[in-house]
């Protein structure tokens, strides 16, 4: 084959399951990104059944026309496994036994205590100059295999395995294979309470160095400011000029959660937080307790669904809940009031809502959520009115809460 000098990439996915709607191709996202930050730029990207002939098609159309190929996914040992027979096929290699990788699936079983089916067996088929790549995660190894300067790759579609493999093996091997690779340096700004338009008037593309590329990329109720290029120095000099016009509503860089950013805080201040939830049924104290490390600042919390518990757990008036309801800035803040009692905690964040589909009243729509808040020896309760489902509106107000605690502590709330 010629030599291939551009340092681009296809990625095909294999599967019945994506192509139905049932498991969303978070894979795609994972090795786009990953292979950017190496200087392996993504061009192409297409789904395709778990079959022969579509697999290979797939192949016949990507195979010597970029510099990797990479499928995910078909690598199991049941009958709807097909990748590595049309792989075989197409490259036109017969399949051999391979007694390490069968060692490898027998202790795996072993370790599990759990019998060993003799379909496993066909994972321990390598077709001939492929390289197995181990797979400390499961029993299907990866697939390498290398012809002229074109790199081919076989990954299973389990994310966690697909991962483990790209990061143990394939990393290096791009290195090692693609030393013309420029890195994508990459810088994102992670704003709140601004709209996608708006800060587009307020930083376009031409205040961008050549050579450094923008993209807004809206959240749910958020928005991201994604810088790119392959000259760092450059991505930091866009970095720079947009942050004195934008700062305001920066919360957060890069990867980091708003409960991330949240917890760095409290930790910083030497603050304990607890939340009470109604309407949200645990997603704040989810989110917060997701990051590892979080047991450092936060106590726990509760989830007061009905008016009896708010009542009775956390000391809300029977007056507020018949004169002004559940749903009231006055009910938030005898809730955050009451869970910062029973935890004895430095903060607290408090959120009743209504969710939807159901429940809205011309008062107070489906959307309608009230947040109670206390920092040290602040006060103070706030009410938003949120769109679309149900899951959205619960999304929404968790980021709320959370993002709202953050400004206070950096000194930027309105309160």
């Amino acid at each position: 084959m010629p030599r291939h000098t551009k340092m681009n990439a296809a990625i095909i996915t294999i599967g019945n399951e994506i192509l139905m709607g049932k498991t969303i191709n978070t894979n795609l996202a994972y090795l786009g990104s990953e292979l950017a930050k190496q200087g392996i730029f993504v061009e192409y990207a297409l789904t395709v059944k778990d079959e022969p002939n579509a697999i290979k098609q797939a192949l016949q159309d990507t195979w010597g026309k970029y510099k990797i190929v990479i499928t995910t996914g078909g690598l199991g040992p049941t009958e709807d496994d097909l990748t590595k027979s049309a792989i075989s096929e197409f490259f036109g290699k017969k399949q051999h036994f391979d007694d390490n990788i069968w060692e490898h699936i027998q202790k795996m079983f072993a370790f599990r205590k759990i019998p060993l089916p003799e379909t496993n067996r066909s994972q321990a088929m390598v077709p001939d100059d492929f390289i197995p790549l181990r797979n400390d995660l499961g029993t299907a190894p990866g697939l390498f295999y290398r012809e002229g300067d074109f790199l081919f790759f076989a990954l299973q579609g389990v994310p966690s395995e697909m991962k483990h493999i790209f990061e143990t093996h394939i990393k290096d091997i791009i290195t090692q294979n693609c030393p013309d690779a420029k890195p994508l340096s990459i810088k994102t700004l992670r704003t709140y309470g601004i709209a996608e338009s708006r800060l587009a008037e307020l930083f376009t593309l031409s205040n961008l160095p050549e050579g450094v590329s923008l993209a807004w990329l809206p959240q749910i109720g958020r928005v991201d400011l994604r810088f790119y290029g392959t000259d760092a120095n450059k991505v930091e000099e866009a970095v720079k000029k947009a942050l004195p016009v934008i700062k305001p509503f920066v919360w957060g860089y890069d990867e980091e959660s708003p409960a991330e950013i949240l917890l760095a805080r409290l930790w910083k201040n030497i603050y304990t937080l607890s939340v009470a939830e109604s309407c949200t049924g645990g997603l704040v104290q989810k989110l917060i307790t997701d990051i590892p490390g979080s047991s450092n600042s936060f106590l726990g919390g509760v989830i007061a669904y009905s008016n009896a518990l708010k009542k009775n757990l956390l000391n809300v008036s029977d007056t507020v809940l018949e004169t002004e309801g559940a749903v009231s800035e006055t009910c938030a803040l005898q809730m955050a009031e009451g869970i910062k009692s029973l935890t004895k905690s430095t903060c607290s964040i408090s959120i009743t809502g209504i969710a939807g589909p159901d429940g809205g009243t011309a008062e107070k729509p489906v959307g309608t959520v009230c947040f109670g808040f206390i920092a040290a020896e602040k006060y103070w309760s706030k009410k938003q009115f949120f769109t679309g489902d149900r899951e959205i509106i619960r999304i929404k107000a968790a980021d709320f809460a959370i993002l709202s605690l953050i400004q206070h502590l950096q000194g930027r709330n309105d309160n």
